[in-house]
């Protein structure tokens, strides 16, 4: 069974941490992190941008080039993958297609020498906890993707580990599952009380888990805080780009990030002081509660500007080719940082 005394310290610090394959196949770029005791951490980005090596480098799966990993008062970077306290849950899973799902989650035990009793008493219990004693006997192939990810979550606790590691552990799955599984995977993590590193290509479910999202760009940390933090107050125009759902405008102090929710449509220039452009309507796209216009503004070299609005304030008249004007509030423009990362091709990470 999974237990952890309350004061244990499961924090995990990454002090100056690089990857490096070659002179110019750096993976991970002298990255800093601390992740609190019992937090839930996201690392997210596009493909290349080093958060699978950094889950890697900690799980032991990956040499470490320079710099530290740090759990709890304990020095782990050297340390092989069995004495970390570390768990891996795969992005496959990884199940042994031979193996039963008690003997899936009792086989570590087993390379441990644990008797096959007192193993397949553990495996039972952590069955139980994943609400699949009742699959206990069924071999992966028998069992649908959300029952297989229980299995390997079950699999990963049985080793008792202060920090779970999650590579993409919900790419395979329908998005009806998805969504009923990541909430599974909050729920798991409170009622546990570990550290969970999650490792995600979706903006969306990042938000939707994390106390601490982590934005990495090029081997290197763009942007971490909160998932209200880093999307309402994006750090760098990498950052809003890739989190989606913000307009990028300039103005005389430079870039700026607006909302398109926080943006308004107007048949005419209205007396308020309010920044505003001028832009041809290209196309609405309904999208149930709400719908996101298309802009292109009058001004040449401006890119497109989307608009989200309730359905109810879309007007009937509207037509695409037809001029507006797009208002916002001052309050609602938030500038915006140079990105950190060198310009250089990545590296599959």
């Amino acid at each position: 069974m999974v237990s952890h005394s309350p004061g244990q310290n499961n924090t995990l610090e990454l002090i100056s941490l690089s990857k490096h394959y070659s002179a110019t196949s750096i993976a991970v770029d002298s990255i800093d992190l601390k992740v609190p005791t019992n937090h839930y951490c996201c690392l997210l980005g596009p493909s290349g941008c080093g958060k699978t090596s950094t889950l890697r480098m900690v799980a032991g799966h990956e040499v470490v080039t320079s710099g530290d990993i740090l759990l709890g008062d304990k020095n782990i970077t050297n340390a092989s993958a069995a004495e970390r306290g570390t768990a891996m849950m795969f992005q496959s899973y990884a199940l042994f297609p031979h193996l039963s799902s008690l003997d899936n989650v009792a086989f570590s035990l087993k390379m441990r020498g644990v008797s096959k009793a007192e193993r397949h008493q553990q495996a039972a219990a952590l069955l139980e906890r994943v609400a699949m004693s009742a699959y206990a006997q069924r071999f992966p192939s028998e069992l649908s993707g959300g029952q297989q990810q229980r299995i390997a979550l079950a699999r990963a606790l049985i080793m008792q580990p202060r920090v779970l590691l999650l590579d993409e552990p919900l790419s395979a799955l329908d998005p009806f599952l998805r969504i009923q599984m990541r909430a599974e995977l909050r729920h798991w993590q409170k009622e546990l009380g570990l550290t969970f590193i999650h490792v995600t290509h979706s903006q969306e479910e990042a938000m939707a888990l994390a106390d601490t999202m982590v934005v990495m760009n090029h081997g290197r940390i763009e942007q971490s805080g909160s998932p209200q933090e880093v999307f309402n107050r994006p750090a760098s125009e990498f950052v809003a780009r890739f989190m989606g759902g913000h307009n990028i405008l300039k103005n005389a102090q430079g870039l700026v990030a607006v909302r398109s929710d926080k943006m308004s449509v107007h048949d005419s220039v209205s007396g308020s002081e309010q920044p505003r452009i001028e832009a041809d309507l290209v196309d609405i796209e309904f999208q149930g509660t709400f719908s996101l216009l298309a802009f292109a503004p009058k001004t040449p070299g401006s890119e497109t500007i989307s608009v989200m609005l309730p359905e109810h304030q879309v007007k009937p008249e509207w037509r695409a080719g037809q001029t507006y004007h797009l208002q916002w509030a001052e309050a609602d423009s938030h500038p915006l940082g140079k990105t950190t990362a060198p310009q250089r091709s990545p590296i599959a990470a």
